[in-house]
């Protein structure tokens, strides 16, 4: 499957920043499951520099502004062809070991519904793979799916507490099941095509779950089941602060910045 996407985000500050420099995790992942057909990354504003390609095979990008005013737009577009693997993410180009996702951060922290979740899923005489899979069908059912329920900074105990959350939500909750078994798991940011003509959409985020037997395979609880060619994988990390697409830092600004991101997703034949 050939997916066409074209992802913007406009940062909008109150007043000049003096110095901003921001780090981009935004080409797709180069692995078996995706080939990079065309892709480009701009901005309406500062000094592109390609740096270099991390530990976790991102390729990452820098961009400097001296005193920016106004507003800033970074757009990311292109053409991915996908496969279909079955959830199994092949051929990755990284060089971390998968116990490292074995770690807890303060979004993804157990609590007693995680553990809950957990004994939920757990069945005798039943296999690491089966297993998984029903954590997955459990955490889908955990909590409701509500636009603008959360925010970035909402770990997996609140969503669990208030009952909703979004795709973000989701797989945090996932990931500490998984890390609650001694599984390591992260979190990925990507896209995803949910019929052949999608139109306007948004960022989705997943879990991939590290099995000795198959590597990494990827499950979005969000939808109930595994990845396939509708997905485009961007970006890995513990958590969704951890796999953030872009970050900044700014020098001697305390004014606000507003932020808005649109991704139009589109089948291409």
């Amino acid at each position: 499957m050939k997916i066409k996407i074209n992802h913007t985000t406009t940062y909008s500050y109150e007043s000049v920043v003096p110095k901003l420099i921001q780090c981009l995790k935004l080409y797709p992942t180069a692995c078996n499951n995706q080939n990079i057909l065309e892709w480009e990354i701009k901005s309406s504003s500062g000094k592109i520099v390609d740096s270099h390609t991390d530990a976790l095979g991102h390729k990452i990008v820098n961009i400097f502004n001296n005193n920016l005013n106004g507003k800033l737009k970074i757009t990311s577009r292109g053409v991915v062809k996908t496969r279909d693997f079955s959830g199994v993410v092949k051929g990755l180009k990284e060089k971390v070991n998968p116990l490292c996702f074995l770690r807890e951060t303060s979004l993804t922290k157990p609590c007693a519904n995680i553990e809950k979740i957990c004994k939920m899923a757990t069945k005798k005489n039943s296999d690491l793979i089966d297993f998984i899979h029903r954590l997955n069908l459990i955490v889908s059912d955990s909590i409701k799916y509500s636009e603008g329920s959360t925010n970035t900074s909402t770990c997996s105990k609140q969503a669990l507490r208030q009952g909703k959350g979004v795709c973000q939500d989701f797989a945090h909750i996932l990931i500490s099941a998984a890390r609650f078994m001694n599984l390591p798991a992260r979190y990925i940011n990507g896209f995803l095509l949910e019929d052949s003509n999608s139109g306007e959409n948004s960022t989705h985020a997943w879990t991939e779950i590290y099995i000795k037997e198959l590597g990494w395979v990827a499950f979005d609880p969000s939808h109930k089941k595994c990845i396939d060619q509708t997905y485009v994988r961007i970006s890995a990390g513990l958590d969704f602060l951890d796999a953030s697409m872009i970050k900044g830092i700014k020098t001697n600004y305390n004014g606000s910045e507003l932020l808005e991101s649109k991704v139009f997703i589109n089948y291409c034949q």
